[in-house]
């Protein structure tokens, strides 16, 4: 999988500029009055189905142990999780290229495909056997998929694999079948879920700290990939890339693992209160208020997390207009955290408005002044805007105490 690929990205734009316009017609297969099967030696077991381009079939049954749980069917999850592009019906997709560096250039030379099916999951992965069969290798990918009814997974697709096969398509004058349908990018609920909590948000780094999954001996660093297959292109020898078949399958398998945690997830069957929280914060993004407020109530119940529990439902009690009930949870939140900024400026704010008690008010501000600078960077901008709106915030509530008085 590939993570950080902003500047990818900013290439596939430029090259937008230089690529056809007339990108409508149907994809045929090339060489079709020749033999599929190209004389390439140490394939696994699977079928041409086109010029330059080999098919392999895989079945894992739902039952089987993947890390710390059994796979399950995904449809459930894809469901649950529309809003943020899931489907019931859903296609897990994964490339392998050849490489990231000089994006102009980069191609993808394998495709997995993740299908789930009703007593297991089932994994398509096309290889294009050279440059010269793309076309045929796109139009393999268009007969595997469904006609209708169906969404796109991927994992750093929305930056990465969705836009390097647009570019791929326009280069073969034709549109994909799939440009349209909903798409879900599990790595921006990865990094909803665990930005803060794990090193990386990588798929190999969650799937060994969350899935529990360890890859054999068999795998090929995501690295040595392009190299690999260069190296094929000169022997015609696919022993070596049996390796990156085994990574790209897994990739697909885990993507399918992973949408059911974070459907269990956002079901409220976290184990942490961590996970709770960013559970409602999950549904508040999807305005389901009822869903945000439940999440964050059970996290009450984890130790460590009243604070933060308290803090957001205070929020939410302010967005509805219940001022008291959010003075009341902050007040709260304070008997787990003394030392936050925003729990004191939000007191201060509430105890001039709503209970017109200006020493309160002044007192919560003094106190979040304080606080601000106990804080690392006091050249940090945004803490300089802070420090100056605190500063003008106490100023004003000591003349109205004065005034009172």
């Amino acid at each position: 999988m590939k993570d950080n690929r902003g500047r990818e990205q900013e290439l596939f734009g430029k090259l937008n500029d230089f690529l056809p316009d007339d990108c409508t017609d149907t994809l045929f297969p090339a060489g079709t009055d020749l033999p599929h099967e190209i004389d390439i030696s140490g394939l696994p077991e699977g079928e041409w189905v086109a010029r330059g381009v080999f098919r392999m079939e895989r079945e894992i049954p739902y039952s089987r142990q993947y890390g710390h749980r059994e796979l399950k069917d995904p449809s459930s999850s894809g469901e649950l999780l529309s809003f943020w592009g899931g489907t019931r019906r859903s296609v897990y997709l994964d490339l392998e290229t050849t490489g990231l560096s000089g994006a102009r250039g980069a191609y993808a030379f394998l495709i997995g495909l993740g299908f789930n099916t009703e007593d297991s999951f089932k994994v398509v992965q096309l290889f294009m056997a050279g440059p010269a069969w793309e076309k045929n290798w796109l139009w393999s990918l268009e007969s595997e998929l469904p006609e209708d009814d169906y969404g796109l997974v991927t994992y750093n697709g929305r930056a990465f694999d969705l836009p390097l096969l647009r570019i791929r398509y326009r280069l073969a004058r034709s549109a994909p079948g799939w440009d349209g349908r909903p798409h879900m990018d599990l790595l921006m609920l990865a990094r909803h879920f665990y930005r803060g909590r794990l090193p990386s948000c990588s798929l190999s780094s969650i799937e060994q700290r969350v899935l529990g999954v360890h890859r054999s001996v068999d795998d090929v660093p995501g690295k040595e990939i392009p190299g690999l297959y260069t190296s094929y292109l000169s022997t015609s020898d696919a022993a070596p890339l049996r390796g990156v078949f085994y990574h790209n399958t897994l990739d697909v398998i885990s993507m399918a693992a992973l949408q059911t945690h974070i459907g269990a997830l956002a079901e409220m069957r976290g184990t942490t209160g961590k996970d709770m929280i960013r559970c409602g914060d999950l549904w508040n993004q999807a305005k389901e208020n009822d869903k945000a407020k439940a999440a964050w109530s059970r996290a009450l119940d984890f130790r460590g997390s009243e604070s933060e529990a308290n803090s957001k439902l205070a929020e939410y009690a302010k967005t509805e207009g219940n001022f008291g009930k959010a003075r009341e949870l902050y007040i709260e939140a304070l008997k787990n955290d003394t030392s936050s900024l925003v729990i004191f400026e939000n007191l201060s704010k509430l105890e001039e408005k709503d209970e017109k008690d200006l020493k309160s008010a002044l007192s919560y501000a003094e106190k979040a002044l304080e606080i601000l600078g106990s804080m690392a960077d006091p050249d940090d901008f945004s803490l300089g805007q802070k420090r100056y709106e605190l500063n003008n915030r106490i100023s004003r509530l000591r003349k109205k105490c004065l005034e009172e008085a």
